[in-house]
């Protein structure tokens, strides 16, 4: 683009220093940043060179990967669930974020290239997956659009900055923003605010996107206790939801055993593109890690509105198991 300058190259030592402490002792572009001394951007754009230089390939891929995949849990949740892709990655540790997230940001960074636009949602494992995306040069650039209202800390990274800016600085895009919260703490000001057309305009965008990337969430963990207390329920509606038989949720929206949408009193608190638009969207990407998120996981598979799951193994056999 004319004005911009190109970022200078650094010497090899530095590339290679970056390049081995974020991929080989798997700190985060934060991490390295600070150790360096250096700005993330520039921790980002370094990554760039060491990949276009060839600095990566030396030190990263490795002719065994596949070993690093368990084919035959894919191949389970794909007979079991129905779905395009599973991706099943084996670690040393159960529930493994980071390798998880490095496998997810592998399948974007792939697909990224036949898209015109994408969407996603927050949490720490969207934290963890765009941190790990490589900067790519894409053309045309896709739009990046939010899939769900802002939740302040579990929208942003280590450096402060959302989830959606950060995924679209790494493709050279502009995010559109959603001026909204995730969830509301009651059904009037959820229609109130579902009544503004730029909010509802940015949601209807975000449904028509061809990628979606998502956490899948499950009732009780992480982020699943804050959009609850968030919905403000009273004794009565507790007793309601609770009824419903929640398990996990997407986007926000919370889904039973079975993969069904739950309905009031929580569909009328969120902030989010509806399951019925999730479910239209061409290629929807679900990443999560962690053997205790299995019933959330096996419900959200069972709904049909998840194209590609990116799983650890033990979460794999997990919801299988429930299965």
């Amino acid at each position: 683009m004319q004005g911009v300058p190109v970022p200078a190259l650094r010497d090899d030592a530095t590339v290679v220093l970056v390049a081995r402490l974020y991929y080989e002792e798997q700190l985060s572009q934060a991490a390295v940043a600070e150790k360096l001394h250096l700005s993330r951007p520039s921790v980002s754009r370094i990554l760039a060179q060491a990949r276009d230089r060839g600095i990566v390939e030396i030190s990263i891929h490795d002719p065994g990967g596949s070993s690093r995949r368990d084919p035959d849990l894919e191949g389970a949740l794909l007979e079991r669930f129905g779905m395009s892709a599973a991706i099943v990655v084996k670690g040393p540790h159960a529930g493994d974020l980071d390798r998880v997230s490095r496998a997810a940001a592998d399948v974007l960074s792939g697909r990224l290239r036949n898209v015109a636009s994408i969407g996603v949602s927050w949490g720490k494992t969207m934290q963890s997956v765009v941190e790990r995306l490589p900067a790519l040069t894409l053309r045309p650039v896709p739009r990046v659009l939010p899939l769900v209202g802002g939740l302040s800390a579990l929208d942003q990274l280590e450096s402060g900055d959302s989830v959606l800016r950060v995924l679209a600085s790494k493709i050279g895009a502009v995010a559109e923003p959603l001026f909204a919260p995730a969830v509301l703490g009651s059904p009037l000001a959820h229609a109130a605010l579902m009544d503004e057309v730029s909010i509802r305009g940015v949601l209807d965008e975000a449904a028509k996107v061809d990628l979606a990337l998502v956490g899948i969430g499950s009732i009780g963990l992480h982020s699943n206790p804050h959009l609850v207390a968030g919905m403000r329920l009273t004794p009565e509606e507790t007793r309601e939801f609770r009824a419903q038989g929640p398990v996990g949720d997407l986007c926000g929206r919370f889904v039973d055993a079975e993969g069904n949408s739950l309905g009031a009193p929580s569909a009328d608190r969120i902030v989010a593109v509806d399951f019925e638009s999730l479910r239209k969207i061409p290629d929807v990407i679900g990443v999560a890690a962690g053997a205790e998120k299995a019933p959330g996981v096996g419900g959200v598979l069972r709904s049909g509105v998840v194209d590609t799951v990116v799983v650890d193994a033990a979460l794999a056999k997990a919801v299988l198991a429930s299965a």
